[in-house]
Parts: C-alpha cells; structure tokens; sequence
C-alpha cells in the first residue's frame, strides 16, 4: 500500500475570491481585531465576534468553532497564533495555529476548509534573531497536509474492515489557502509546489515509521521504499540482501545483525538510492560551490532494538520500533528531491536495515570485528548498534568519493548521517535534533546550514561541537584493537553522549584520515544528524507513542535544494 494522493490545492487572493467548494473557513490570526475583515463574507459572525470580544478578555486566545450561515459550510474555525515577535516566538507557531484549526475544522465535520491568513507574519526586522519566516507559506501548507494525513496503519485497519461505503484514509479532499495581504501569485506557486513534494517525502518517512515490527522489517522497508520510488524520474533503486555480500561489504552491520538470521523476513538488508539532477550543469551547493555527486546520505534503520544480548531493561524496549527513522527520514528526502526534480543537487543514498535481535548468535561484548576500513573495532555495548550499522556505509562513501578525486573530479563532497543514534541528545537538548560536525564541515558551515533551514522550516536543530574529550573516549589503550565502540552506560549517564558516537564513526570508517590536518583536497566533510528528539514530537498520548514529525526531510529541503 501507499500514500493517498494528496488533497487537493487552490489558492486564493482575497475572502472575495474563494471558492464556494469549501465548507469551513479556518481564520488564522495574531491580533483579534484583524478578524473585522471577515464582516465581509461572515456577517453573521461579525456580531457575535465583536460582543466576545467586549465580554470576555480571553477571547481570541483559543481555537472557537462559531455557527455561520454566510459561509459556505456554515463553520468559522478561529485559531490564534498567539504572539510572533516575542524572544521564543517562531515560525511553528503559525504551523501549530494551522494544525489546531484544521483539525478542529475537521472534528466539526469538515473535509474541505481554507485556511485565511488574517495578518503577516512578522518581517524580518520585527521579530527576533531566531525566527525566521522566509519559508511561513511552505509551513503552512505542510501544516495543513499534516492535519489530513493518516498513518499508514489506520488506513490499512480501515480498508480491511470497511464493510461498506468508502474508507476514510484522507481528513481532507481539499483545502484553500486565501492571504489577505501582498502575496505574490509566483512566491505562492513555488510555495505550494516546494511543500507538495517535501510532504511526499515526509510521508514515505512516517508510513515506515508508524509501521509496526512486524509490518516494517527489514525486508517490507525496503519493498515499501521501492514501491515509492519506482517511476519517479531521477531516482535509481538497489538493494543488498544477500548475507554474504553484507559480510563481506558490511561486516559491522552482519555481525549487529546476527542473532535475526534465523528468520529470514527479519534479516538485514542495504538500500542504496541515487539520485540525478536533470540539468547537470546546474548542480551545485546553496553556498554557491560547484558540485558534483556532492550529497552522501547514510540513514540508520534498525527496525526493531531488543539492545541485543545487552538487553534493554526497565521498559527501555517500548518504542524501539522507531529506531528506523533516521533512515526513513533519508528515504523521504530521496523520494521528495525527485519529486520536486530538483536541479542543485545530486545525492548517494544508502540506509542500512536491521533487527537487532537476541539469540544464540547474538553479538557479543568483547568481541573484535574488523570494520570495512579496516580498523578493528571492539565491542563493549551491543545496544550501541546504531553506529556500528552506519560505519560501514560511511566507508564506502568515503570510498566513492575518493575514487571520483582521483579519477579527476576535485569538487567538494559531504557525507551526512541520519539516526535516531541517543537517548542523550534529548537529555541535553530535549526533543530537538542536533548536528556534530568534524573540523571540515565546521570549516564550511555544513552543520550550520541545517540549523538555518530548520530554524525556516519549524524543525529547529541544535549544532554540537565535536572536542577532543571525544576522540580520546574511543580510542584504544591497548594493542588489541583500534577503537572503542562505546562504553557500557546508558548515553544518557555518559558525558557528551551524544557527541562521541560521531567520533567512532569518524575513526571506524577511516574518515579521521581527512581532518583539516589532511589538507584542503584530502579532506572530507561530515555531518551526524541525531534525530532522537526532532523525529517524534515529544507528546505521549497516554501509554502510547510519540506522533512522528518526518524530520529531517523539510530541513534537508531548504538546506540543499536551490531557493
């Protein structure tokens, strides 16, 4: 199965012009007395609006679903955005006054609302230093399609069991955005387009994510991912499953994955995705440095962690159907770059997926696995899979690029990881993303550019800096090996445990060979994206799970995709 079509989209200039197709108005709002301008097509509600606001001096505060003959559908959904230009204020509270109108709109009965934008949002000039509101239109829209969405699993629950009628697995057929300030029709088009393919991606993102064990082993991630891609221009599809080839390419991730095979739908599989630009000439980097082949994803997707035989205890267990999402995120991007067809960049893409299960086989502490590189690698924590699955992929890129230098192409490239890597990262940053750099990158501001587009899309990420104090922590003290995996803590007890990791990835997959010592045409960028936090919104209903965002793919977009 896959997504739904989206809903549809139409724009509108003014209140005058929108079409009578939709059946609720969601005003989308900061000051109440800008709500005077609905007089002209809610009339009805002009009265009972101005009384509110003379009575009750918490009107306007909170979302108001108000009766109204004059519109078409009768419901008039007001949703505030509260303040914009306050020091905290940023663009995700338009996104949250979007959302929570919609989906009011939507419990009303609504399946075809316009959103009206009463006021603008704060310029530049007018808000604070970390705000931005460059990219509120895309927002919004994204907003908007997130209200409609529903997961994977419901709508496969609802047509298995849809007896008659018509299964519900979109909230909305339709929805109309209608500005009631200066918004240029082009500004709008690129808009609508921009947010249509990165909430294709996204969606690709959380249909893997919400899916169960079972429903997204390794094996269904890669067919769903599949599914997604094919035909879609630009985009080229591989997978490895052959157990051999993964020992001998991957050896890190074989030897996590050991104790899964004796199921084979549980063994672990590679993905690669490549995707071209259709204008090679315009390939190129946002910072205006020409490339070429220039953006290595590599996403961890372990479909389920036990911890392995260093077992998860305490309920530590719950959720780790989500420690995948990383590489769905990476996925999602892929798939919305060929949707959008866009010409600036060119990506290699490989998501490494994996059980990581108990068993007689199962990956042992003490252990000495000689990585891809070549660099052995001692094992003290089995739970500490994540970095052990992405070293590898990080090696053959490493690998690839080096290949392209020396068969004459001297253009900069970067490598990125995407995981949901610790539990620290959320301790020290809460449910934000974070990004650690090593000396090439900090040097080109590769980790500093996600939190510029983050900070645009309401995905804001922190930028951590890789010290010594990390490398020293891996490296080894004996003969016996050449590295450390980890320690055999949790990371939230382990300082900086969320930076450390980057450097065993660093020295693992022989990427501590092109640092800044190196020399400008040895070295190599890269990037750790820890998406613990920023992948799941952080709001437990009750003894369930987290909802899931789809970040990075929107912050991916506005990083590397041309303005």
């Amino acid at each position: 199965m896959s997504p739904p079509a989206l809903p549809e989209i139409r724009t509108s200039a003014a209140l005058s012009t929108l079409s009578d197709a939709s059946d609720a108005l969601v005003a989308i709002y900061t000051d109440a007395s800008s709500l005077d301008s609905l007089a002209q097509i809610a009339s009805d509600s002009a009265a009972y609006i101005a009384l509110s606001r003379s009575v009750d001096k918490d009107f306007g505060s909170t979302v108001t679903l108000i009766p109204s003959t004059s519109i078409s559908g009768g419901r008039l959904v007001l949703s505030p955005t509260g303040s914009l230009d306050d020091d905290t204020d940023d663009v995700r509270k338009l996104a949250d006054a979007v959302k929570a109108g919609v989906a009011r709109a939507v419990q009303a009965g609504s399946s075809r609302p316009a959103i009206y934008f009463a006021q603008p949002p704060p310029t530049e000039g007018e808000c604070s230093h970390d705000a931005d509101y460059s990219r509120w239109i895309e927002v919004c829209i994204l907003a908007a399609l997130e209200a409609s969405y529903v997961t994977l699993v419901v709508r496969e629950h609802r047509l298995a069991t849809c007896k008659a009628g018509k299964a519900v697995v979109e909230n909305l057929e339709s929805v109309d955005f209608v500005f009631a300030h200066s918004v240029s029709q082009d500004e709008i088009d690129k808009a609508v387009r921009r947010a249509k393919a990165i909430e294709t991606g996204r969606r690709l993102a959380v249909d893997m994510g919400y899916g169960d064990p079972e429903r997204m082993t390794p094996y269904n991630c890669a067919e769903y991912i599949k599914a997604a891609v094919d035909g879609v221009q630009g985009i080229t599809y591989e997978e490895i499953k052959d157990l051999d080839v993964i020992k001998r390419e991957y050896p890190l991730l074989y030897n996590s994955a050991r104790a899964s095979f004796s199921e084979k739908r549980t063994w672990p599989c590679v993905v690669k995705l490549e995707y071209r630009s259709p204008e090679a000439a315009r390939v190129r980097e946002q910072f205006a440095i020409l490339l070429s082949d220039s953006l290595y994803l590599v996403g961890k997707g372990v479909t389920y962690d036990t911890g392995g035989i260093s077992l998860k205890i305490g309920g530590s267990m719950r959720g780790m159907s989500r420690d995948k999402l990383g590489a769905c995120g990476v996925a999602g991007f892929v798939l919305a770059t060929g949707v959008m067809r866009d010409a600036s960049v060119n990506i290699s893409c490989i998501l490494a997926f994996e059980r990581n299960s108990i068993g007689p086989n199962s990956l042992l502490p003490d252990e000495v696995i000689v990585s891809r590189a070549g660099v052995r690698v001692l094992i003290n924590d089995t739970d500490a899979e994540g970095r052990l699955v992405m070293t590898d992929p990080v090696a053959e890129c490493r690998e690839r690029i080096l290949a392209a230098r020396e068969a004459g192409n001297k253009t900069p490239a970067v490598i990125y990881t995407a995981a949901t890597l610790t539990g620290h990262v959320i301790r020290a940053y809460g449910w934000y993303g974070a990004t650690v750099a090593n000396g090439p990158a900090r040097k080109g501001r590769y980790d500093h550019r996600l939190a510029v587009s983050g900070l645009a899309y309401g995905d804001p990420f922190e930028n951590s800096i890789m010290r010594r104090d990390d490398y020293a922590f891996v490296a080894s003290k004996t003969d016996r090996e050449d590295v450390y995996q980890s320690n055999c803590q949790a990371s939230t007890l382990t300082d900086r445990g969320h930076q450390y990791p980057a450097a065993f990835i660093i020295k693992a997959s022989g990427l501590d060979k092109h640092s800044l010592k190196s020399g400008g045409s040895s070295a190599i960028p890269f990037v750790h994206v820890d998406v613990a936090g920023s992948a799941e919104d952080g709001v437990e209903p009750g003894l369930g799970l987290c909802a899931i965002t789809g970040s990075p793919v929107a912050t991916f977009a506005g990083a590397f995709w041309a303005p």
